[in-house]
Parts: structure tokens; sequence; C-alpha cells
């Protein structure tokens, strides 16, 4: 072996891993949903219930950041709000269910992204809620 083949594999080694981690700007797994679901909450959910930086626990209709509430309930129901909505309530504005155009999968995205508001505390609590409450 000479030094000009061990000289190639370093070259091979070195584009291997310049482009590996350059080949795709797409974020993958859990990123992706997110992302996606950063782009639903933009069209369905944000002229309600606003963004990651406003809002307060108590707002009507509630703010999903980190002040609001939301982090308090488990996946399958605000899934399932989502999906459904929630009935008139005297003295707040009815929530809307969006089954029509949301799939369960939708639902999860969006869900995601609204979770990349919270502080590290609610995630974990959220998480906890969520495999007591949800199986």
């Amino acid at each position: 072996m000479g030094s000009g083949r061990a000289g190639w594999w370093v070259a091979v080694a070195i584009g291997v891993t310049v482009l590996g981690g350059c080949s795709s700007t797409e974020p993958s797994g859990e990123d992706a949903g997110a992302a996606r679901g950063a782009e639903l909450y933009q069209r369905h959910c944000v002229a309600c219930h606003g963004g990651a930086t406003n809002g307060a626990i108590g707002d009507i209709p509630p703010r999903h950041n980190a002040e609001g509430h939301t982090w308090h309930h488990p996946d399958c129901e605000l899934v399932d709000i989502t999906l459904r909505g929630l009935p008139p309530r005297e003295g707040y504005p009815q929530m809307p269910g969006f089954a029509g155009e949301l799939s369960e999968e939708d639902a999860h995205a969006i869900l995601a992204h609204i979770k990349t508001w919270w502080e590290p505390e609610q995630r974990e609590h959220q998480a906890t809620v969520t495999e007591q409450a949800c199986g």
C-alpha cells in the first residue's frame, strides 16, 4: 500500500463526512413533525390561539405557549379537542373541530410544534400525564 492509496481513503472519508453532514436540509423524525405542525398551526390555529410569544393562562381561547395551560393536558385529549372541538360554553367562544380538514397525524404534528414552546419541565410533566391518561 503506497501513501497515495492511503491518502485517497482519507480524502474519501473526509468527503463522506462533509457531504453526509450536508446531504439533507430536511428535518427528520420528531423535528419533521414539528416543522409540518408549524405550517398547519399557522394555517388553522394561530388566528385564535396566537403564537409562541403571546398570551397568558387566563386568555380565552387559551394560548399554547409556556405561559398557557395546554401542557397540563395529555396528548390524546389535545388531539381529540383539535379534531372534534369543544361544545359551546357560556362566556367562551366555541372551539370548532377540524376533523374534516386535519387528520389525526396532522393533529399530532401540530402538537409536536406546540411542544417546542414549552419549558423542559413542562414537556416532562406533559409526557407523564400523557403516559398515564393515554396509555
